[in-house]
C-alpha cells in the first residue's frame, strides 16, 4: 500500500512484483515526500539509539522523547501512505489486490496501534528491511550475493546462526530487560537459540525478566525460526504474486523436497495463508477466553499474540512462569492450544493436501482418503496413534501422580494435552518434575519422534519413525520391500529414514555423555533434557535452571543441531557427491 524512497517496496524488478498502476512515474516524486522520508529515517535512527543505548525506565526525559518520536514516526508514516494512495489513480481495492503483503503489514500496524511503541517498532522494522533489500539491489549488493555460492543446506544452517546472533545482541541491550542492564551474553544466547530453534527451554522467566521489547525480539525469533528464514522470504515473494528467483527455488526445493517450481509456489502459498490465518484466529480465540484472567486489554492482546505464535510454531515459551498450569481446568483454552499445536506440528505438506479441492470432489470418506497423498495418510495415522497412545499412557501412569487433585474429565483432558504437546510443543498443564519413571521413558521416546516433515516441530519426524518401523516389520516378515498403504517405498527413502534415526541417536548419546561428565544431575533428568532440546520440545524436569555454564552451552548446541537436523548439518559441513565408475564385488558377513 505504500512506497517510500529510502525504503522501497519488497517488490523489485528481479521478482517482477511491481503491480501498481503508474509505477513508471515513481522516479518523478515531488520534494515534499523526499523531505518526509528523510525525517522518517531520522526519527527511526533516534528511536533506535535511545531504545538500545539507555535504560528508559530511569531516564524520564528520554522516555518521553521516545514516545513523542514514536507518535511522529507513525504520523509521518500514515501521511506517506495517504499521499501514495491519493497519487495513485487506481481504485483502493485494486491497489490492495496488487500489494497484498504491504496491505497485510499495514493492517498489522493498525491493529498494534493499541500499543503505539509496538506499532512504531513494526514501522522501524519495515523501514530497515526495505533499506536492506534496496541495498541488495545495488551493484555492491549483487556482487556480494554472487560471491555467496553456498549450498542450500549451508544457507539454511547459516541463516539460523545469523538469526540467533542478531537476537542475542538485541537481548543484551538495556531496553530488553526489566532491570535495565540487558541479559548476560550466555543467557541471551540461550534464550534466543531456544526461541529461534523453537526449542522452548528457558533459564529466564520471560514474562518477568524481559520487557515488552525483549519479548518482541523473542516473538520474532519464534516466528522466523518456526517457519524457516528461507521459507519466509519465498513466502513473502509469492504472497504478492511474484516469482521466486531460480537460485532460491533450487535451494528451497532441496530443503523442502519439492520437485517442481509450481509445487513449491503452491506450498509457499499454503504456508503463508495457513500461518497468518491460524495465528490470527488462535490469538482472537485466546483474547476472548482470557478475558477473566487478564482484564487489561493491552496485556491480554499481547499475551494472545505471543502464545498463539508460540503454540503454532511449537515453541512452548510462555509469559507465565508456570506455563499453562493455571488454565488446566479451562477446557476452552486447552483446546485452542491443542489445535494450534496440532496444526503447526502436522506440517504444511499435509495442510496443503487437505486444502486441495480435488480431494473433496467426491463427498465420501473412502474416496477422500484415497485421494490424499501417501505422506498425508502416514502423518494422520501416526499423529492419531501417538496422541491416543500418549494420552492413555500418561493417564495410566500419572493418575495419582501429576494428575492428582483433578476431576476425572480434567485428567483425561490434561493427558491428551500432554500427549499432543509432548512431541514438540513444550507447554504443560500439570507439573512434570516428579513424573513416574515409566512416564519419563515413553515421554523421551515421543520427544525423539517429534513433529512431521515441513512442520514447525523437531525430532526425527513421524514419517521417519513410521518408515523405520515398517522397515523392521518387512525385515521380520522376510520381505525385501517396505510397503505403506499399498505403495512400495523406494530404498533411498528407507535408507535415509534409518540413517536419520541412527545419526539422531548418536547426537543424543554424544551430548548426553558430555553433560554427564560436566553436570551433577541425575541420568534420567539429563537424558530427558537432551532429548527435549534435540526434539525442540521444551519440556524439562526442572533441569534447565540447574545447569552450569558448560551445560547451558551444550544444550544450546543440541537445540541448534536438533532444529536444522543432523543430516542437514552433515551436508552443510561437506556436501558433495562422489560417483564411481565401477562396482566392487559382493562380500558376506555374519550379523546379529
Amino acid at each position: 500500500m505504500y512506497t517510500i524512497e529510502a525504503a522501497t517496496s519488497f517488490a523489485d524488478k528481479d521478482v517482477g512484483m511491481d503491480h501498481w498502476a503508474g509505477a513508471e512515474n515513481l522516479t518523478k516524486r515531488p520534494p515534499l515526500p523526499r523531505l518526509l522520508v528523510i525525517l522518517l529515517a531520522l526519527f527511526a535512527s533516534l528511536i533506535i539509539i535511545f531504545e538500545f543505548s539507555y535504560d528508559l525506565k530511569r531516564e524520564v526525559f528520554l522516555q518521553k522523547l521516545v514516545i513523542w518520536l514514536d507518535y511522529g514516526l507513525l504520523a509521518t508514516f500514515f501521511f506517506l501512505i495517504g499521499y501514495k494512495v491519493r497519487r495513485n489513480k487506481a481504485p483502493i481495492l485494486q491497489q490492495i489486490a496488487a500489494e497484498k503483503a504491504e496491505a497485510a503489514y499495514l493492517l498489522l500496524i493498525v491493529i498494534c496501534l493499541i500499543i503505539p511503541r509496538l506499532a512504531a517498532g513494526l514501522v522501524i522494522f519495515r523501514l530497515l528491511v526495505a533499506v536492506f533489500m534496496k541495498g541488495l539491489d545495488t551493484k555492491l549488493g549483487v556482487k556480494i550475493l554472487a560471491s555467496l555460492s553456498w549450498r542450500p543446506s549451508q544457507t539454511l544452517a547459516l541463516s539460523f546462526i545469523a538469526l540467533i546472533a542478531t537476537g542475542t545482541i538485541l537481548l543484551m541491550f538495556p531496553a530488553a530487560t526489566i532491570d535495565g542492564k540487558g541479559a548476560p551474553i550466555l543467557s541471551a544466547l540461550f534464550t534466543m537459540t531456544s526461541a529461534s530453534c523453537v526449542a522452548g527451554l528457558a533459564i529466564y522467566d520471560i514474562g518477568v525478566e524481559f520487557t515488552r521489547f525483549g519479548q518482541a525480539v523473542i516473538l520474532f525469533g519464534m516466528q522466523a525460526g518456526g517457519l524457516g528464514i528461507m521459507v519466509l522470504s519465498a513466502a513473502f515473494a509469492v504472497l504478492v504474486g511474484g516469482n521466486i528467483p531460480s537460485r532460491r527455488q533450487v535451494g528451497l526445493r532441496e530443503v523442502l523436497d519439492i520437485s517442481t517450481p509450481e509445487g513449491l509456489r503452491s506450498l509457499i502459498r499454503a504456508v503463508s495463508a495457513t500461518t497468518i490465518i491460524t495465528e490470527l484466529v488462535g490469538a482472537f480465540a485466546l483474547f476472548m477466553l482470557w478475558h477473566d484472567y487478564i482484564p487489561r486489554t493491552q496485556d491480554r492482546l499481547w499475551w494472545s499474540i505471543f502464545h498463539a505464535v508460540s503454540a503454532f510454531c511449537n515453541v512452548g515459551l510462555s509469559l507465565s512462569n508456570d506455563s499453562l498450569i493455571p488454565f488446566v481446568n479451562d477446557a476452552g483454552i486447552c483446546l485452542v492450544f491443542m489445535m494450534l499445536i496440532t496444526l503447526g506440528g502436522v506440517g504444511f505438506f499435509v495442510i496443503a493436501d487437505l486444502l486441495n479441492k480435488e480431494v473433496w470432489a467426491i463427498k465420501k470418506p473412502r474416496a477422500i482418503w484415497e485421494r490424499l497423498q501417501i505422506q498425508t495418510k502416514v502423518v494422520i495415522v501416526a499423529t492419531i496413534l501417538l496422541d491416543s497412545l500418549g494420552m492413555m499412557l500418561f493417564l495410566f501412569f500419572e493418575y495419582d501422580g501429576a494428575l492428582r487433585g483433578l476431576a476425572a474429565d480434567k485428567k483425561i483432558l490434561a493427558s491428551l494435552f500432554h500427549a499432543i504437546s509432548l512431541r514438540s510443543a513444550g507447554f504443560n498443564v500439570v507439573p512434570l518434575a516428579n513424573m513416574a519413571a515409566p512416564t519419563i521413558i515413553f515421554s523421551i521416546a515421543f520427544m525423539f519422534i517429534g513433529g512431521s516433515p515441513g512442520s514447525t516441530g523437531g525430532g526425527i519426524k513421524t514419517t521417519t519413525a513410521f518408515v523405520s518401523v515398517m522397515a523392521l516389520r518387512a525385515m521380520l516378515r522376510g520381505r525385501e520391500e517396505v510397503e505403506l498403504f499399498g505403495r512400495r517405498m523406494p530404498s533411498a527413502i528407507v535408507s535415509r529414514s534409518l540413517s536419520i534415526v541412527l545419526v539422531a541417536a548418536m547426537v543424543v548419546g554424544v551430548f548426553l555423555t558430555l553433560l554427564l561428565a560436566t553436570q551433577e544431575i541425575a541420568f534420567e533428568k539429563l537424558l530427558f533434557e537432551v532429548v527435549s532440546a534435540f526434539g525442540t520440545v521444551g519440556l524439562t524436569l526442572d533441569t534447565t535452571g540447574a545447569l552450569n555454564d558448560v551445560g547451558k552451552f551444550l544444550i544450546i548446541l543440541v537445540m541448534y543441531v536438533g532444529r536444522i537436523g543432523p543430516l542437514t548439518l552433515a551436508l552443510a559441513i561437506g556436501e558433495r557427491k562422489l560417483s564411481q565408475g565401477f562396482r566392487l564385488p559382493k562380500g558376506q558377513i555374519a550379523v546379529g
